[in-house]
């Protein structure tokens, strides 16, 4: 049987245990409501909660719905823990029928009286871990699987003692747990003090997280975040409300508490299955916005009665107390408004405080093409975008990675009247708003942008301009070199020998000797003639070529162990080229013989893309991490930069030294 088939088989076993938990506790709740209106005519039961049975309906139910379509996603069991509500409060009905009303006790009612006790530790676990693990069922971050794993030893831990706690069944108070242990009261505050520790103190860190995971997510992830947030803000605003209407008739409190309980469920469903159906960034911040200056409305008026201590929510000064309240919330709405786009959305609606930032995290750049690449990356944060990029024909800079099917916007990049690139900004979404903060941030960076990429061109040229320069001295050297050696030296070594001979065939001692005095200095001319020849350009390179001057560097070591690799393409390169890698590779050789007690020394040069790379690698001690760049050291990076390349000196694998140079070829 094949990996393929053993996986399907594990799916179609996972969605059916999905299923039939659902259905189970689906169905259970639907029979509480005529179990309960029956027994309690014969027997005092507590009071059913219409939220319960949606917490234990609902949820169950939607964690099938993504069971059907991702069977291993971890969240799906914690949605399925409420469905013990249903069975929990049918069965401590039967077991309190059995003890309370039957004649004889009914088999298997002791199972109902215990589970009767803590059948509803569902929402210890689903309410804070459904947030932790949508909507991937994966934890991430370790302080996030500390949160979860701390969830969960906390809810069994109060699930033990609700377990063992010797008290009443709470469907029905009259029925003791059997399993309870007597003179263990304090297991209460156990269970207490765990369910305070998950639901408010957990679900406060679940939320906290999913504030941090939405600010830094991009695309769908992010979409369906703020689904989920503006379900819980939904729940949040609900549960307050039922707060506020303590003394209100029950079937307005239990409307709350539905409405609340649903908030979640629906902000997933909505998120796994149509997360693009409204623009929920909109939404999302005019609903904390509301919530955040209703608790202002309510906070100042129940301080200004508090205080007061004699006013009536009728009387004068109860009325003022709104009314203040209401004129700050008004007055504060901008400046809140504002917290929560920037909270949410970053500073896309500010275009001076997104240039501020983005001018302050270009300090460190020492060069255009990095100063370009800070910008691109910081104004993707700065507006939370999932990818923003620069292309020009100087420099091209990317951040982030598009939303496939999005698309971006276009703003293009002047500078001095002339066009110099673009500037990118990636969509969230196909139908994203483009407003006029928005597009004014941008058009604003894209200036900055258009700046950079201008110096960058600029220092392109310069370093273009320079190479060109070193190449053709370099060719003016090897042609003067060529002609010097083979022309004018031979000439000149011509002429004094034939001084010499004309010195021995004359009579005349003085003009013999007149003609060795010319001799030796004609010959003295070619000795310096040759210094000059030699201090144009290396004589190896001529007399065995790039490839065989890099083995002679490396030619009569026994310690340590050399290895030279140099490919055919090294045969023919420009003059400027070769006379480069031969001086880096002499002095990285030097320095590796010198000074890093090594055992084994390896050269390799070779043509890339057109790009000539030498490499020089030991095995020695490595250059010391505060080292100051000694005169050869920096002649090799300016050899290297003199042909518009660059060079890197780093820690070797294992040990040592690695000496790097890419040195691009003209074309």
């Amino acid at each position: 049987m094949g990996r393929g088939d053993r996986g399907s088989r594990r799916d179609r076993a996972l969605r059916r245990a999905a299923y039939a938990v659902a259905g189970v506790g689906a169905a259970s709740c639907v029979a509480t409501v005529p179990a309960h209106a029956v027994l309690s005519r014969q027997i005092e039961l507590s009071e059913l909660f219409w939220s319960d049975l949606v917490l234990g309906t609902v949820w169950p139910l939607l964690g099938a719905a993504v069971a059907r379509v991702q069977p291993h996603n971890r969240l799906v069991w914690p949605m399925l823990a409420p469905a013990l509500i249903g069975p929990y409060h049918l069965l401590t009905y039967y077991a309190g029928y059995s003890q309370l009303v039957a004649e004889h006790p009914l088999p298997g009612w002791q199972f109902g009286a215990w589970l009767g006790c803590w059948g509803f530790v569902g929402y210890y676990f689903a309410t804070p871990l459904v947030p932790l693990l949508f909507p991937y069922g994966r934890l991430g971050t370790r302080p996030r699987r500390i949160l979860a794993w701390t969830v969960i030893a906390v809810a069994t831990t109060g699930t033990l003692a609700a377990m063992l706690r010797p008290s009443g069944t709470d469907p029905v108070p009259a029925l003791a747990n059997p399993l309870g242990i007597q003179g263990w009261e304090w297991l209460h505050v156990v269970m207490y003090a765990s369910s305070a520790t998950c639901m408010a103190a957990g679900t406060a860190a679940a939320c906290f997280f999913i504030v941090l995971r939405t600010r830094a997510a991009r695309g769908v992830e992010r979409s369906q975040l703020q689904w989920l947030m503006l379900g819980g803000l939904l729940m949040t605003l609900a549960l307050t409300a039922v707060g506020f209407t303590a003394g209100q008739p029950k079937l307005l409190r239990d409307l709350l508490m539905v409405v609340g309980l649903l908030g979640p469920p629906a902000g997933i469903a909505v998120a796994m299955l149509r997360h693009r159906l409204y623009d929920v960034e909109v939404v999302l911040g005019r609903a904390i916005v509301f919530i955040v200056l209703s608790g202002l409305v309510l906070g100042v008026y129940l301080a200004v009665v508090a205080g007061v201590g004699t006013l009536a929510p009728g009387s004068l000064g109860g009325t003022a107390a709104i009314a203040a309240a209401a004129l700050l919330a008004a007055a504060g709405r901008g400046a809140v408004q504002s917290a929560v786009d920037r909270l949410l959305f970053g500073h896309r609606h500010d275009p001076y405080a997104v240039m501020a930032r983005v001018g302050r995290h270009l300090a460190p750049a020492s060069e255009p093409a990095e100063a370009m690449r800070l910008l691109v990356d910081e104004l993707r944060r700065a507006l939370r975008l999932p990818y923003a990029a620069f292309t020009g024909p100087a420099v091209t800079a990317t951040s982030g990675i598009p939303v496939p099917g999005a698309g971006w916007r276009t703003v293009p990049c002047l500078a001095l009247g002339r066009r110099v690139g673009e500037l990118h900004l990636g969509r969230r979404r196909p139908a994203e708003p483009w407003t006029a903060q928005q597009r004014a941030a941008a058009e604003e960076v894209a200036a900055r942008a258009a700046t950079l990429a201008y110096a960058a061109g600029l220092v392109e040229d310069v370093a273009r301009s320079r190479a060109h320069i070193v190449a053709v001295r370099e060719e003016e050297r090897r042609r003067l070199r060529a002609d010097l050696h083979d022309g004018v030296g031979p000439s000149l070594a011509g002429t004094a020998h034939q001084l010499d001979s004309l010195a021995r065939r004359a009579t005349d001692p003085g003009l013999a000797d007149a003609i060795r005095v010319v001799r030796d200095r004609l010959r003295t001319t070619v000795g310096d003639l040759r210094t000059v020849v030699n201090g144009l350009r290396p004589a190896v390179l001529d007399q065995l070529g790039l490839a065989g001057a890099l083995r002679e560097l490396l030619a009569g070591y026994d310690v340590p162990t050399c290895r030279c690799s140099v490919t055919a393409a090294c045969a023919e390169l420009p003059a400027s080229v070769e006379v480069a890698a031969y001086a880096i590779a002499a002095e990285a050789v030097g320095n590796a013989l010198k000074h890093s007690a090594s055992g084994r020394l390896a050269l390799t040069a070779h043509v890339t893309a057109g790009v000539l790379v030498l490499t020089v690698e030991d095995n020695g001690c490595g250059i010391p991490p505060r080292h100051r760049a000694g005169v050869g050291l920096r002649s090799m990076g300016e050899r290297a930069a003199e042909v518009g390349g660059r060079l890197a000196i780093t820690p070797a694998p294992g040990g040592g030294t690695s000496v790097q140079a890419w040195m691009p070829l003209p074309q």
